[in-house]
């Protein structure tokens, strides 16, 4: 769950303050996920927002991040990156491409206008189908 002031922040914000918590350097941190430290230095400003797919997970890998914190890694991400590329995290494009049918089922979602309850009824069901307790 995001607290409020990782609401609030930016996807560099986010990852900075990530690795600081696990006692990272931004040096051993860029050479961790395959770039250099000036790149990465920009990641975490805010002046460059273009991670790559496999550059996102090198760096949950690299910070051990919890499911939870790699979703707002990628949601953040995405959010940084809409206006100039895509607004679907990394980690579901290749799902999303390779399966027509999600991209019917969020297509359909969106001409219904498909709220929160709609789509939290939606995971309800899957979940229950697919025998997953939460």
């Amino acid at each position: 769950m995001l607290t409020g002031s990782e609401t609030e922040q930016r996807f560099g914000e986010y990852i900075e303050m990530l690795r600081k918590e696990r006692g990272k350097s931004l040096r051993a941190t860029a050479v961790g996920i395959g770039v250099s430290p000036q790149f990465y230095s920009e990641v975490e400003k805010g002046r460059n927002a273009s991670l790559t797919a496999e550059r996102l997970e090198n760096l949950k890998a690299f910070l051990n991040l919890s499911d939870e914190q790699a979703g707002i890694m990628y949601n953040k991400a995405a959010e940084e990156r809409r206006y100039t590329d895509t607004a679907v995290p990394q980690d579901f494009s290749g799902y999303i491409v390779e399966r027509d049918y999600a991209m019917a089922a969020l297509r359909v979602a969106k001409q219904l206008n498909a709220d929160a309850n709609d789509w939290q009824r939606f995971v309800d069901d899957l979940k229950r189908r697919k025998g997953v307790l939460t």
